[in-house]
């Protein structure tokens, strides 16, 4: 019995503590030192030294000595070691007991961390137990202040035998010029094991804790690496900055910024994951960079800028601003548009998209001609644009139709019969179809059509119209039939037919003109009653907008023939009849003509028809004729005066019965206004009322 006791009293047990965060067991536990006879013993508790650095780096020992006493299982002994450190950088160190252990049982150490000193230890008590003819001993340990150490940050076993146990490894301390302290707290413990540990009788454990240098402390490295779509011209559709982090302990912050400078101070947090963020770069006209900041747990810094890229991933936007053609082409100018590396090409397709061809340009704007195109034909117009960085933008469509095949009505009509009118005194009803008349007036040799022909109709601006001749210059003069093909009625007038005065003022010979100036024979300054009603109607009707108006002649004009018949001369007002020349050559001698001096030419882009023309297309004074083309069975204003008669001023007009008659200008009567379309308006179709001759646009 007594060499038992003494084995027991041989036992010793090294004890220290590190960093801690554990609470230790307090309550009783059965250990398994088994005798059939009592044993007796005395618990221990080690005493623990430390010494620390004062130099620059790190450096601790704690040497741990244990008094000769029993022990047995559950045994619990506690003792700290103090680390200080000076210096300015992060230093990494091992926590190591270096001793002897000659005990079979794995014994339990559990390593605490504190920033300041704790005053800890265990009181153990010695138990025994019988169980039947065996007597059990072990030991219940109490802790004192334990719970003030925190959680623990390691934990593990010492093995019979190892020279060098590592408590804590990679420990990591920030030096400071007055030195900067970090306590740790071991406890080791017989454990119990609930198995016989009667082989761990007589043996010992010594040895004590030091601090062994480390690896050289890593700073943080950050890695900037681009990832983009390649562009065109040093520009890339998207670029990505990736970062890659590097640090001792992994725990840092990570601060980011994006720049067209040198550099930026970030000020971004990141979002990591896996050690690795993503910056995306913006579009910019200019080359952008991602700037980096990475401050680890210990204040430890590393900061880098990527690679500056040029970002245009947005694509360009187009737009046509207007087109235009002939028979055989069309015109498109686009405009593009581009906020950041600008437009290089423009890309145009006749065949909505099928192919393109690419012109190079920068500039905002681009006109481009289509050729060899068919007449008469709608074509899908697809046009792109191209920027710097190779974006292509949307694509922008128009259909668009090539003119219709047609001709100028000079050349129409050189296939056409040329009639013979012989005398003029008799009213002209023929059927003239694909037949016109030949004169001449103050621009050259003149084509009109007589009679009852089929083939002068005209559709254009919204309205009918009839073709009264092809004027020596080309243009071509049309008379107003209204909104349909009815031949006769008011709605081949304006405004239903309602009566308009030629002048409300009716004594003096000037009122005869379209225009006139008062006391001048030719005068223009002035714009009669009728004229002004012209304008207004025109001005109003679709004829003033530029889709129709660009075909409209203004430089042919209209002939307000004023000059006087033979043996009269022209006075202001006169008690004597004033006669013009249009009453001597239709009244007298049934002659029309078409000559006109040029002051009497009036340029206006509407008027009205002659009396001569009238006579030329079948009319007769006096004579009805309800069967040519310019009869409609209501009474309309001409332009030609008459005569002057005791202070009243007479102007031809057609009756309701196709034939001429004069009228006092203040009378009121209907109006068929008369334009003429330029010499190279071309033509399509027949001129029949079913297949209207239309202006090929």
């Amino acid at each position: 019995m007594s060499s038992l006791v003494e084995k027991f009293r041989n036992k010793k047990v090294f004890i220290a503590y590190l960093v801690g965060v554990l609470l230790l067991s307090t309550s009783v536990s059965f250990a398994y030192f088994v005798s059939r006879t009592n044993a007796s013993g005395e618990g221990g508790v080690a005493v623990g030294t430390t010494t620390t650095i004062k130099s620059e780096g790190i450096n601790a020992e704690g040497t741990i000595e244990f008094n000769n006493v029993d022990m047995y299982p559950g045994h619990k002994g506690i003792a700290g070691i103090k680390v200080t450190a000076t210096g300015t950088t992060p230093m990494i160190y091992n926590v190591i007991f270096n001793g002897t252990n000659t005990f079979t049982t794995p014994l339990n150490y559990t390593v605490y961390k504190t920033t300041t000193e704790i005053d800890v230890s265990y009181t153990c008590t010695k138990k025994e137990e019988r169980q039947g003819v065996n007597t059990i001993y072990y030991e219940e340990c109490t802790g004192n202040n334990i719970e003030q150490l925190g959680a623990e940050v390691s934990r593990g076993t010492i093995h019979t035998n190892e020279g060098k146990t590592t408590l804590l490894d990679n420990e990591v301390i920030l030096g400071t010029e007055e030195g900067a302290e970090v306590y740790y707290y071991v406890v080791i413990e017989f454990p119990n094991e609930e198995a016989n540990q009667n082989d761990d009788i007589g043996s010992s454990i010594s040895g004590n804790i030091t601090i062994e240098e480390g690896d050289e402390y890593k700073n943080p490295e950050v890695t900037l690496t681009g990832t983009t779509v390649s562009g065109n011209n040093g520009w890339v559709k998207s670029a990505s900055i990736n970062a890659n982090v590097e640090t001792q302990t992994g725990k840092y912050k990570a601060l980011y910024c994006t720049t067209t400078e040198d550099n930026c101070i970030p000020n971004t947090s990141a979002n990591i994951s896996d050690n690795t963020f993503r910056v995306t770069l913006n579009n910019n006209s200019s080359a952008q960079k991602v700037c980096v900041q990475v401050t680890d747990e210990y204040n430890q810094k590393a900061s880098g800028c990527s690679e500056s890229y040029q970002v245009d991933g947005e694509i360009p936007t187009v737009t046509i601003a207007s087109t235009s053609s002939t028979e055989n082409s069309i015109t498109v100018t686009v405009n593009g548009s581009d906020a950041h590396s600008g437009i290089v090409q423009y890309k145009f397709s006749s065949n909505n998209g099928s192919s393109y061809t690419t012109v190079s340009s920068t500039n905002n704007s681009y006109t481009y001609t289509f050729n060899n195109l068919n007449a008469g034909t709608t074509y899908t117009i697809a046009v792109q644009v191209v920027d710097e960085a190779g974006n292509t933008s949307s694509t922008v469509t128009r259909s668009v139709a090539t003119e219709k095949s047609g001709d100028t009505m000079q050349n129409i009509i050189a296939g056409y019969n040329k009639g013979n009118r012989g005398s003029f005194s008799t009213p002209y009803t023929s059927s003239t179809t694909n037949t016109v008349f030949t004169t001449s007036d103050w621009k050259g040799t003149s084509y009109y059509f007589a009679g009852a022909p089929t083939d002068n109709w005209v559709r254009f601006g919204g309205f009918y119209w009839r073709i009264v001749r092809v004027n020596g210059d080309g243009s071509v003069r049309l008379i107003y039939n209204g909104t349909s093909t009815a031949k006769t009625g008011t709605k081949t007038m304006i405004n239903n037919g309602v009566g308009q005065a030629f002048n409300t003022n009716n004594y003096r010979s000037e009122y005869v003109g379209l225009k006139y100036t008062t006391g001048e024979q030719h005068g223009q300054t002035e714009n009669s009653d009728i004229l002004i009603e012209l304008q207004s109607w025109y001005s109003s009707s679709r004829l003033s907008a530029s889709q129709y108006s660009q075909y409209i002649d203004t430089s042919i004009g209209f002939c307000s023939d004023r000059n006087m018949a033979s043996g009269s001369s022209w006075s202001s007002q006169s008690s004597s009849p004033i006669r013009y020349a249009a009453n001597g050559r239709l009244d007298t001698n049934k002659s029309p003509s078409l000559s006109c001096t040029t002051s009497d030419i009036i340029a206006e882009p509407v008027g009205l028809i002659t009396a001569d023309e009238v006579a030329l297309a079948g009319g007769v004074w006096g004579t009805n004729n309800t069967s040519y083309y310019l009869y409609n069975n209501q009474e309309y204003w001409t332009m030609s005066p008459y005569d002057v008669f005791v202070s009243y001023a007479y102007v031809f007009i057609v009756g309701s019965y196709g034939n001429f008659g004069n009228y006092n200008v203040d009378s009121t009567f209907g109006v068929r206004p008369v334009i003429n379309l330029k010499a190279n308006t071309k033509f399509q179709g027949s001129g029949t009322t079913s297949d209207p001759y239309t202006v090929v646009s």
